[in-house]
């Protein structure tokens, strides 16, 4: 995409969710169709969890990367997936604007599982090896955390199911960023 003086716009294909509704399978599939590297918060924390103490300070560690990363990349032109959270709606307003702010084209996605059964058996699955970004290991512990799983698309966000086939998923994602 051409952007202002002939520089490329870069663009950020960003799924978000709730923990273990399947944003990593999606994303590990989309970045094999589209060819585009992948950026994932639950990376960046765990690699700082061997190194700093406390929760909040290694979340805030991996947001921090995330902007110095896509700074670097700005103006160059390229796609990049991000698998990040962004569970609250002021983050993601913030982050937008953000993107906005430096010519950078946000392409969201919100990643849903709307058969709970289903999201409980995938999340469950993490109390066998949970990985240091994994702080809840029970689904009923995260409903908890959380009280209202559900989180509001923003407008012209694609919503996309993930109790649909990983391919079908893949496809909608493919024709909206190519919108």
């Amino acid at each position: 995409m051409e952007g202002l003086e002939g520089i490329e716009v870069s663009t950020v294909i960003l799924l978000r969710g709730r923990p273990g509704v399947g944003k990593t399978a999606v994303s590990n599939k989309l970045a094999i169709k589209l060819d585009v590297p992948i950026v994932r918060k639950d990376d960046l924390y765990d690699v700082l969890a061997g190194a700093v103490e406390g929760h909040e300070l290694r979340n805030r560690l991996a947001y921090g990367m995330l902007h110095r990363i896509l700074e670097s990349n700005a103006a160059n032109g390229s796609r990049l997936i991000l698998d990040f959270p962004f569970n609250r709606e002021d983050d993601m307003v913030r982050f937008a604007a953000w993107l906005s702010a430096r010519g950078i084209v946000l392409k969201p996605v919100l990643c849903i599982c709307s058969d709970e059964r289903l999201w409980a058996e995938r999340f469950n699955v993490r109390c066998l090896n949970p990985a240091p970004n994994q702080l809840i290991t029970d689904f009923e512990a995260l409903k908890k955390h959380y009280g209202d799983l559900a989180i509001r698309p923003l407008e012209d966000e694609l919503v996309v199911d993930t109790v649909q086939t990983l391919e079908s998923i893949v496809d909608r994602i493919m024709a909206f960023v190519e919108n």
